[in-house]
């Protein structure tokens, strides 16, 4: 979804049909289109929109997005009533934002009033502010009395009641609608969701006009199994588009065709071509890490590297990829590289060639600022990988209050770093414990005197029992 998507449906004029739309059942969408409608609805102005947006609401109570209130709130005196039925259906446990919004109308209505009273008895904090916010001075009382019940020690509660009394003081605001520039909530231009697209539309997207487009649905076929239409498609792309770009993706999703000698040969010829375009040539070197151990292919990454630049960035993704050993010594110096996406390949490196002594180089990584603030996803992956700790199935869970410990992590970067360390077991040969996004609840177990677990190879059978070679298979 981009402006000229949104401009084309805006040029249409036609409110009514977006509304129908919106009415329709969407259960098999395969994108989220209701921010979309909420926008459009936002757009348009129509009266219509109340009951999409209160619908909108009841599907998630507890996380009504901020465009949806500034939506909503124009509906002033008309928003009350069905506010009211869905703040009594949903109750007060999931009401909190719907109480908000009762509360910003500002509209005086005994029931309303009542309702962010009785909020004040089930959640004082959250009442109060609500009460603050609606500025009825008929709400003094409950909030005094609130306040006088409130112990000493409890200071932040007596803030936050202090502060509603101090609101209903303040002058009336009157309330103006922001001005909405619909088109300023969208990209210029965005490429297509090819996620949610099937090999037919992807194939078909290959044709583009429109290089990055093509590129992207080159991209999309990266580490996944190709059949003999994708695989051609793929190679008559990699071989005599005109945009060296779109090339170096499709080599690149070619990787999983390298044991066909033909493409692989001419993989590597492209990779060891000086006269070919950086893009190409590293397109190519990420598609062949499966073989990145052979003379000629090692020759052609290092002389990639030797160039700099997005040369560099590219063999060194091939790299790390690869789990050949001789390679990590290419990742500590660039721990501390000025480009982050430079950077970001040198974090991966060092987790994945399990360094340890650099775990406190990239646990450094976590909380950084521009331009370095989204390596923070890449630096918990690569720290879970080389993290000090034995490796056994028995102290993961350790290993991830560690990380938690250190980092705060969000439920989906519990996930991540619990996928992370399912992945350090799988290079150890062990069976993963998080698989699935929950843990096993099996005994700690102490340190075993055994030997250590061995390594698992790239060329071994993968651990979660595919049949695939490992790096093939989870190694990829």
């Amino acid at each position: 979804m981009d402006r000229r998507f949104v401009q084309a449906i805006l040029d249409s004029g036609d409110a009514a049909g977006v509304l129908r739309f919106a009415r329709a059942p969407h259960d098999n969408d395969r994108i989220e289109l209701e921010p979309l409608l909420i926008d459009l609805f936002r757009y348009f102005q129509t009266t219509e929109a109340l009951e999409f947006y209160i619908d909108a609401i009841r599907r998630a109570p507890e996380d009504v997005d901020d465009s949806l209130i500034q939506a909503l709130l124009p509906f002033g005196a008309k928003a009350v009533e069905p506010l009211l039925a869905l703040y009594k259906q949903l109750g007060e446990e999931q009401g909190s934002d719907i109480a908000f919004l009762l509360a910003a109308l500002r509209l005086r209505d005994p029931r309303v009033l009542q309702a962010l009273l009785d909020r004040l008895e089930y959640d004082a904090a959250d009442g109060a502010f609500c009460l603050g916010l609606y500025g009825d001075p008929a709400a003094r009382p409950a909030l005094e009395k609130m306040l006088s019940e409130i112990p000493e020690s409890d200071q932040e509660l007596r803030r936050e009641i202090t502060y509603a009394l101090e609101q209903l003081d303040a002058p009336e605001p009157h309330y103006q609608p922001e001005p909405f520039d619909i088109l300023a909530e969208y990209p210029e231009r965005e490429l297509p969701p090819f996620d949610v697209l099937d090999e037919a539309e992807r194939i078909e997207m290959l044709a583009s006009t429109e290089a990055d487009v093509r590129a992207g649905a080159a991209h999309s076929f990266f580490n996944h199994a190709l059949n003999a239409k994708s695989r051609a498609a793929l190679l008559e792309l990699a071989k005599s588009d005109s945009d060296p770009a779109v090339r170096g993706e499709a080599w690149a999703a070619l990787g999983d065709a390298v044991e066909d000698e033909t493409i692989r040969g001419a993989m590597i010829a492209a990779l060891n071509d000086p006269s070919k375009p950086v893009e190409e040539r590293g397109g190519a070197a990420v598609g062949l890490y499966t073989v990145a151990d052979r003379d000629d292919v090692r020759k052609g990454l290092e002389a990639l590297y030797e160039l700099g630049g997005k040369a560099r960035i590219k063999a060194l993704e091939a790299m790390w990829r690869s789990l050949w050993e001789p390679y990590a010594k290419y990742f500590p110096p660039h721990l501390g590289a000025q480009d982050p996406k430079l950077l970001r390949q040198a974090i991966r490196g060092a987790g994945y060639f399990r360094l340890t002594q650099y775990a406190g180089k990239i646990a450094a990584f976590f909380d950084r600022e521009a331009p370095y603030d989204d390596l923070r996803e890449d630096a918990l992956f690569a720290y879970a990988l080389a993290m000090p700790g034995e490796t056994t199935r028995g102290r993961a869970r350790g290993l991830l209050r560690k990380i938690d410990a250190l980092a705060g992590l969000s439920q989906a970067e519990t996930e991540l770093v619990m996928f992370a360390l399912d992945e350090r077991l799988r290079l150890h040969g062990l069976a993963p414990v998080f698989e699935g996004g929950e843990e096993e609840h099996e005994p700690e177990a102490p340190p075993e005197p055994a030997a250590p677990a061995r390594k698992i190879g790239r060329n071994d059978p993968c651990p979660c029992g595919s049949g695939k070679k490992y790096k093939k298979c989870h190694g990829a």
